[in-house]
């Protein structure tokens, strides 16, 4: 269950809900090794609830066992989530997709959704879980987790909690980059990837990668768009944030800044 803004159109949060979704199916698939039709998926919603002055929509990734009485594969997915999203980090990382393919995400199950599919607007939300162990809690009629820290990063203009503090050490001490910015590797290009902060004028470009696990191999999304960026005409900075580089605080700022 995810709170999403209430402004937020159904393309925007079909596409990522659908990526997401897809991309987790293919990476359960693969680390649990099985079939094609074991499990389901469905992106369910969106709801429009309302938190005192707040209102705003809610969404469901639901992963289905179509099985009668089912396989047992659902607990042991709940409980290893955070390779899961490992294992599908790992499944993403290909060469010659932009956005989605047969060999990712796009399969004969879900052609209906083929438009909307776009792997690196999932690549975000996977590495915030691949690095999130998975906490059991007591179900409860309507639970969910307190939507406000979403829905303050969304006010703010960022993406994830964790730019959201990012966010608040750069204001702390006086640094206001551009959020959410379409960067371009030349000058008389198109963008070619949406940088999480950025200062245009100094060709610096900051991204925040929400996972402490590495697969070893540099992203697709490293080797291939951040180089471009720092090999463009004319070059860009491009800044990689992971969260232990929240402790450095002011140090960090001014290395920015410098």
């Amino acid at each position: 269950m995810l709170p999403v803004p209430a402004a937020s159109g159904e393309s925007d949060w079909n596409s990522w809900g659908l990526s997401v979704g897809y991309s987790l199916l293919n990476g359960i698939q693969q680390y649990f090794m099985l079939g094609a039709n074991e499990l389901d998926f469905e992106l369910e919603g969106p709801w429009l609830r309302s938190d005192a002055d707040e209102r705003y929509h809610l969404i469901s990734l639901a992963f289905v066992d179509p099985s009668l009485g089912g396989s047992g594969y659902l607990r042991r997915i709940a409980e290893e989530f955070d390779r899961v999203a490992q294992r599908t980090i790992q499944h993403l990382d290909h060469a010659d997709c932009e956005a989605a393919c047969y060999r990712c995400l796009k399969s004969y199950q879900n052609q209906r959704f083929h438009e909307f599919l776009n792997w690196p607007r999932a690549i975000d939300a996977l590495q915030e879980l691949a690095h999130l162990k998975p906490e059991r809690s007591a179900l409860e009629t309507g639970d969910i987790q307190d939507p406000r820290p979403w829905l303050d990063a969304y006010r703010a203009g960022v993406g994830s909690l964790l730019e959201l503090k990012f966010l608040r050490l750069f204001e702390l001490h006086g640094f206001r980059p551009e959020k959410q910015v379409a960067v371009s590797a030349s000058d008389d290009s198109g963008p070619i990837s949406v940088a999480d902060f950025a200062v245009p004028d100094r060709r610096l470009a900051i991204y925040v990668d929400g996972a402490s696990f590495h697969s070893g191999r540099q992203y697709r999304r490293d080797t291939f768009i951040r180089r471009r960026l720092r090999e463009g005409t004319p070059p860009w900075r491009v800044e990689e944030l992971r969260a232990p580089d929240l402790a450095r605080g002011r140090e960090l700022v001014d290395r920015l800044t410098s």
